[in-house]
């Protein structure tokens, strides 16, 4: 399942992804995708949120993603 949690600029997004395996133990991951396609995943949601917002101000800046 996917719950988007934070939108930036630039069509830059951070989802999270779970799942339960056959033990019952969830497994999540947090998911941050650039014009609508899975661009990086991390296990960490700190991580995965600063690395957003990097991407979002460098895609603002005109740099090349």
């Amino acid at each position: 399942m996917r719950d988007l949690l934070k939108e930036f600029d630039n069509n830059v997004k951070v989802i999270r992804e779970w799942y339960s395996d056959d033990s019952g133990k969830p497994n999540e991951k947090f998911v941050i995708t650039h014009h609508d396609k899975d661009f990086k995943s991390y296990k960490s949601m700190q991580k995965a949120m600063v690395r957003a917002i990097s991407l979002a101000s460098r895609a603002k800046r005109g740099y090349k993603v």
